[in-house]
C-alpha cells in the first residue's frame, strides 16, 4: 500500500492524481457505453446479414438442384472445376472509439465459362445468384470480426473502469482523507504548542 507524507505538497499531489483518475473513469465509462451500443448495432446488422444470406442461398441452391435435374450432377461438377473466377476485395481499416476495425469495400466477384461450354439457363441463374451471395458473405465476416473486436475493447474497458472505480479512487480518496485529517491534527498540536510557549513567556 502507497504511504503519503502528511504535508500540503502531497495533499495537493493525491488532489491531482484523483482529479486525474475521475477524468479517466468518465472518459473510460462514456467509450465502453458508446462500444457497447456499437456492439448491439452490429449484432443487429449480423442478424439481419444472416437472415439474407439464408434466404439468398435457399434460392441459389433450388436454381442448382434444377440445373442439376436438367444437365446432370456430374457433368455440372466436372464443368466447375474449369470454371475461371475474378475475385476483388479492397480492404481497409477505420477506428471507432480507439478500435481498430476492418473494411471491405468495392467486392467484385466474376467469372468465365470454358470456351467448349454451352451453359443452361437455370445453371447460369444458379452461378449469378451464388455470385451475389459472396459481397454478403464478405461483409457477415467483417461484421463478426468487428463484433468481436468490440467485445475485446469492452471488456478491457470495463475492468479499467472497475479499477478506477472500486480500487484506484477509494485509495485516493482514503489517502487524501487521511493527509487532511493529520495536517489539522498537527495544526491543532502546533498551535497548543505555541499557547503554551506565550504561556510561559509571559509567567
Amino acid at each position: 500500500m502507497t504511504s503519503y507524507k502528511p504535508t500540503r505538497m502531497e495533499l495537493l499531489k493525491v488532489r491531482k492524481k484523483k482529479k486525474l483518475a475521475e477524468k479517466g473513469h468518465k472518459l473510460l465509462k462514456q467509450k465502453r457505453d458508446v462500444l457497447v451500443m456499437e456492439f448491439f448495432s452490429t449484432l443487429k446488422e449480423i442478424k439481419k446479414l444472416r437472415l439474407n444470406i439464408s434466404d439468398k442461398l435457399y434460392k441459389a441452391q433450388l436454381s442448382l438442384y434444377n440445373a442439376a435435374a436438367l444437365e446432370g450432377s456430374l457433368d455440372i461438377e466436372r464443368l466447375s472445376l474449369g470454371l475461371a473466377e475474378d475475385v476483388s476485395i479492397d480492404i481497409s481499416s477505420e477506428r471507432v472509439m480507439g478500435v481498430d476495425v476492418p473494411k471491405l469495400k468495392d467486392i467484385k466477384v466474376g467469372y468465365q465459362w470454358p470456351g467448349y461450354y454451352e451453359q443452361s439457363v437455370e445453371l447460369d441463374n444458379a452461378i449469378v445468384k451464388y455470385r451475389k451471395l459472396f459481397p454478403d458473405v464478405m461483409k457477415l465476416a467483417e461484421k463478426q470480426l468487428i463484433l468481436d473486436k468490440m467485445a475485446a475493447e469492452i471488456k478491457k474497458a470495463k475492468r479499467r473502469v472497475n479499477a478506477l472505480e472500486y480500487l484506484i479512487l477509494p485509495k485516493l480518496e482514503e489517502a487524501q482523507k487521511g493527509i487532511t485529517f493529520r495536517l489539522a491534527e498537527l495544526e491543532r498540536e502546533n498551535f497548543a504548542r505555541l499557547k503554551l510557549i506565550k504561556k510561559q513567556k509571559q509567567d
